[in-house]
């Protein structure tokens, strides 16, 4: 239950694992429409649709087929910016964290209204993404894959041909569009699933929304700090995965505690780095005079955000401090 009025909880774990048990019943699901999406100079997604043919339907089933047996016995990790899978595993995020995915959901829900697709007005290199959606009890799950200028044999300058027993042929009239065996993510219902998260940020527009933030949060943070080499600081926090995922977490202490911000003052930073000198931030100056030297060098360049994201723990047994590499959201007492 949430505090505010009409507010959403967010999204957990549990939410992905009972969207993932949705995928599968659909192991031997059916590709009910193809949504293809070309993206505009304005950011937004056109969208429109194919009817599969009896003959491409069972070639469009096995890729999403497949894929719901993947992903239905996946193991979860909630997403990291600079997070990797491994083996088996399969990160999760909430459509709603990523405006295209939200868009893409959201225009996907009733695609009978959708217009079909016309080559002629719309040509295949245009083509940004394409979407297979699979209906499946009380939610459907959206296949989507990136649709790249080497997928479109239309715009080869090489003749595609058909070879059979004893005979070539050309296929059938019309451009040929190359579909792959795999999906760049799943959407089922209010969580998207993905494997390979560079790619899912590169195609999704994430890491540029993330990089935004990222400097937003950075100003915030920063404003009434003072550090000797801040323009420099200021691009390279917005430059890396493991730089956004800092940031990212510093974002969420900001929002959901009020007394964090209020904490990151010059003279307590100060202080902590005179008590704790192994944090490895530099200090110019001192009293009013005294500034954060940010040095950007790969042993030193993540020791400002390490501080400003309070990365130090005592243990409350030994009376040891430690620095943690990760840690939970604060016990609030």
């Amino acid at each position: 239950m949430t505090d505010t009025p009409g507010a959403v909880a967010p999204l957990t774990l549990q939410d992905a694992m009972a969207a993932r048990a949705q995928l599968g019943a659909l192991v031997e699901g059916a590709v009910a429409n193809v949504i293809l999406m070309i993206e505009q100079t304005s950011g937004l997604l056109d969208f429109s649709r194919l009817r599969p043919t009896p003959r491409a339907l069972p070639a469009l089933n096995r890729v999403v087929q497949s894929a719901a047996k993947s992903y239905s016995t996946c193991e979860l990790i909630g997403y990291a910016p600079a997070g990797l899978t491994a083996g088996r595993e399969r990160m999760w995020i909430p459509v709603a964290d990523v405006p295209m995915l939200r868009a893409i959901a959201d225009s996907t829900t009733d695609p009978a209204n959708m217009r079909l697709f016309n080559p002629s007005k719309s040509p295949l290199d245009e083509l940004r993404l394409a979407a297979m959606r699979v209906p499946g009890g009380p939610v459907a799950a959206v296949f989507i894959q990136s649709l790249t200028d080497n997928q479109v044999l239309a715009q080869s300058s090489r003749i595609g041909m058909v070879v059979k027993r004893g005979v070539i042929d050309l296929p059938p009239k019309g451009d040929i569009l190359l579909f792959s065996r795999n999906v760049d993510a799943v959407l089922v219902g209010e969580i998207a699933f993905f494997k390979d998260r560079p790619a899912f940020q590169r195609i999704f527009g994430y890491l540029h929304e993330m990089q935004e933030q990222a400097a937003a949060t950075f100003q915030l943070v920063t404003g009434t700090l003072r550090i000797v080499g801040r323009a420099i600081m200021t691009g390279v926090v917005t430059s890396s995965p493991a730089m956004l995922g800092k940031m990212a977490s510093i974002q969420r202490k900001l929002e959901k505690y009020p007394k964090y911000k209020a904490a990151l003052t010059m003279s307590n930073l100060v202080k902590f780095i005179g008590s704790h000198p192994e944090c490895g931030v530099d200090v110019r100056g001192i009293g009013d005079e005294a500034q954060l030297v940010f040095q950007n060098d790969p042993q030193h360049r993540f020791k400002i955000l390490k501080l400003l994201d309070d990365d130090y723990l005592r243990s409350q047994l030994t009376e040891m401090d430690y620095e943690a590499n990760s840690k939970g959201a604060p016990v609030v007492r």
